[in-house]
């Protein structure tokens, strides 16, 4: 049999399959190229993943938002820490969980922003803790004890003048002994402890007149016998006319013993003359001792700081502290 063979038609017919073929290739030099590509941003997503993951930085969109509460903790830092982290960049922090709870490291460029009032003052490498009743005030860590001291026995003076006492006497001792605090919730008709009969010697004494407390003596003395490690006396006494109103409270707005006498006070069915009351300093403690430690913890692991006052110690103190409340009318 005779096969006609058609040139023409063959050179069509290969010059299809060659042009078929190149075609294929280039599809899969394409597709290959998109595979490379697609690797390749996927690898840069994960990285840039990453690295979001690692530094945790804060952008300002984010703490702008209903959802985001600041952390207890805030550590003022230098923006220069992580200038040239590429994740970084346009941020006004980090936040950070490496001593067991949510610290904010904000960049002092970004103090403003913030909207935050530092007290006494923002400086770079300080560590503040939220104000117990203003979320929008942070107050230093290295004088925060001092402070809430000052404000609770500010508080009673002021409770004092208000239900209008003639004297009072605030008696604080911090033991370091672990012991049982027992509140003490007097009748309001019955005297039970006097703190003046405690005071025996003070190194150190002091007066000076008030225009609104009249009399104000101070009277501290370290001590380390008796497992005492600390002794305060605050005695004051008022002058002028004395009237009975409702002050305000913070520290002790939930205390039943100080509402009760305030109560009585102000209903004008007081009989009392003198009124002692023993409060216990884990009730009124300016943080737990958790938080304590993780603000050591910044103190010690981010920041280096050496030679820092333990925080934990402070606290520990603070929560086996006694403060005798005593007012006479």
């Amino acid at each position: 049999m005779k096969i006609e063979f058609d040139k023409k038609k063959s050179v069509e017919a290969l010059s299809g399959i060659v042009q078929s073929t190149v075609g294929l290739g280039k599809k899969a030099v394409s597709e290959a190229k998109a595979g490379v590509v697609a690797i390749a941003e996927k690898t840069k997503a994960e990285e840039h993943a990453r690295k979001l993951k690692k530094y945790n930085p804060l952008f300002p969109e984010q703490y702008q938002s209903e959802n985001f509460n600041i952390p207890n903790i805030v550590v003022i830092v230098d923006d220069a820490i992580r200038r040239d982290i590429e994740v970084c960049e346009g941020a006004i922090g980090w936040l950070g969980k490496d001593t067991g709870e949510e610290v904010l490291y904000l960049y002092d460029e970004a103090i403003e922003f913030s909207g935050i009032s530092f007290i006494p003052a923002p400086v770079c490498n300080a560590v503040y803790y939220v104000d117990n009743f203003d979320r929008s005030r942070f107050i230093q860590a290295d004088c925060i004890f001092s402070r809430t001291l000052k404000e609770k026995i500010d508080e009673l003076q002021h409770i004092a003048e208000f239900i209008g006492a003639k004297r009072c006497l605030i008696h604080i001792s911090e033991s370091s002994k672990s012991s049982k605090s027992k509140r003490v919730s007097a009748d309001l008709g019955a005297t039970l402890i006097d703190p003046a009969q405690e005071v025996k010697k003070h190194k150190k004494s002091s007066s000076k007149e008030d225009a609104a407390f009249g009399k104000v003596t101070l009277e501290y003395e370290n001590l380390n016998n008796n497992g005492r490690k600390q002794y305060g006396h605050i005695e004051t006494e008022f002058s002028g006319l004395r009237f009975s109103k409702r002050p305000t409270l913070k520290w002790f707005a939930h205390d039943d013993g100080i509402n009760n006498l305030i109560n009585t006070c102000c209903s004008g069915k007081r009989r009392v003359k003198k009124l002692t009351l023993e409060l216990s300093g884990s009730t009124y403690a300016t943080m737990s001792q958790s938080t304590a430690c993780a603000i050591d913890g910044v103190f010690h692991q981010t920041l280096k700081a050496k030679g820092q006052v333990s925080m934990k110690s402070q606290a520990k103190d603070e929560h086996q502290s006694t403060m005798l409340f005593h007012i006479e009318f």
